[in-house]
């Protein structure tokens, strides 16, 4: 009996002991679990406050694109907004944090780190955050230190993705000069010597009369575009109104070949006013301003880097971001797009030639339509609208009843773009900001 007991007795103290060792496990490991769980919070946060502060900065180069101090003094101003102490922000843009401390870098070129551009300003953040054990100390774990890097770059997208099927001419004319369309300017920083610097220019913040009447027509081509869903330079004009209605979802990119289609064009205006008959989600949002039902100018488009209380309406100088009032539509198709009515992208394209239907894309430009009118009237609409660009409004129509001697009527924007394949800065296209880590 008593070697028995003896026995239980030896059973329950290593019990006890095994006990001990599985809670003290168990103990370690939540503790473990505990820590890490804010080390990996913490580290999230650093990530946040790093992109903000990166893409914080690179908004200064929307505007100018050598403004590398102030992309340096914006990223520095947002990361102390949120929270970073400016004490421990270094005071020069640099890549190397001093010991215990966030940094920031700008710059210009080789913002890929690979070669592949050579003019893309951008900004680095390294953002440091100060972290804590909340147990490890009594099981000598030191915390770690935590931080974050995030790199934005400016540039030009070289690919662009639901576009409007109508082509705007970009070479000048032999004989003079000057632009084939009274919607481009000849380009002030042209450079003969680069094969990429083009020629002419949209002119921003003007109104601009798309030609779409016979009389404009080379060779029967009045501007269309035979884009497709699934490749760019398709030949079937069938979908003209389908794609001007919605985009063409097919990826278009700069130096492509595409078919321009000649004759009717009705189905292109059919497409525009489907297109507009949707509108108003903008009033219907935060941004609504005016005309109840139609999508003024300063609902569709907010100032990329706005100074207080400067009024949002078209301008040569200004870069505008798309606001978020679009509408998604199932086409016939089955095909799903997001759109703004009144906020189209046009192919920009080398020029329409005779006995030839095919052009080459030179660059992609934002256009904000006005509505359609007809050829009679439209030079004197265009006047009538830029005496006051203010009151543009009650010129806004949805070209209903479409016919062959309508003109659109729009402004060219320069607009922030999503950003697919975005390279070095191009006059002839939209800018882009990108994380690129």
């Amino acid at each position: 009996m008593r070697k028995i007991l003896s026995k239980l007795q030896q059973q329950r103290g290593q019990v006890i002991i095994m006990f001990i060792g599985v809670f003290t496990v168990i103990t370690l490991v939540g503790v473990i679990t505990v820590d890490f769980g804010l080390w990996f919070s913490e580290r999230r946060g650093s990530q946040t406050d790093a992109d903000m502060s990166a893409l914080a900065g690179a908004q200064a180069y929307v505007s100018d694109l050598a403004n590398t101090t102030g992309a340096f003094d914006d990223a520095v101003e947002w990361a102390v907004k949120n929270g970073i102490d400016p004490a421990r922000i270094d005071p020069d843009h640099t890549s190397d944090c001093s010991d215990g401390n966030s940094c920031i870098q700008v710059g210009i070129g080789d913002c890929y780190e690979n070669g592949t551009d050579t003019s893309m300003p951008w900004v680095e953040s390294r953002i440091y955050h100060d972290t804590f054990s909340l147990f490890g100390k009594f099981f000598s774990f030191a915390a770690p230190d935590i931080g974050a890097i995030a790199r934005a770059c400016v540039g030009s997208p070289r690919t662009a993705m639901d576009l409007s099927p109508f082509g705007q001419q970009t070479e000048t004319d032999p004989d003079t000069g000057q632009p084939l369309s009274d919607c481009m300017m000849l380009n002030p920083a042209y450079d003969s010597g680069d094969p990429d610097s083009p020629r002419t220019i949209p002119i921003y913040g003007a109104v601009c009369i798309l030609k779409t009447g016979s009389g404009q027509s080379v060779s029967g081509q009045r501007g269309q575009l035979t884009l497709g869903n699934l490749q760019c330079d398709q030949k079937s004009s069938n979908t003209l109104r389908h794609d001007f209605h919605y985009g063409a979802s097919a990826g278009c990119s700069m130096g492509q070949e595409v078919n321009t289609g000649t004759g009717n064009i009705i189905g292109l205006l059919q497409g525009l006013n489907d297109r507009l008959e949707e509108e108003g989600q903008c009033d219907v949002s935060s941004f609504h301003t005016g005309n109840p039902g139609y999508d003024d100018f300063d609902e569709v488009f907010s100032l990329v880097c706005p100074d207080p209380d400067e009024p949002i309406v078209p301008s040569p100088d200004n870069v505008f971001s798309q606001n978020e009032c679009s509408i998604t539509r199932v086409c016939s198709a089955g095909h799903t797009h997001t759109y703004s009515p009144r906020a189209i992208d046009l192919v920009l394209i080398d020029q329409l030639e005779h006995a030839e239907q095919t052009a080459t894309i030179t660059g992609f430009a934002g256009f904000y339509v006005i509505g359609c009118f007809d050829d009679d009237i439209a030079e004197d609409t265009k006047a009538a609208i830029e005496l006051d660009l203010t009151q543009m409004g009650s010129y806004l129509n949805r070209c209903e009843h479409p016919t062959g001697n309508d003109d659109i009527l729009g402004i060219f924007v320069e607009k922030l773009a999503p950003p697919i394949n975005v390279g070095d800065p191009a006059a002839n296209l939209p800018l882009s900001i990108v994380l690129v880590k």
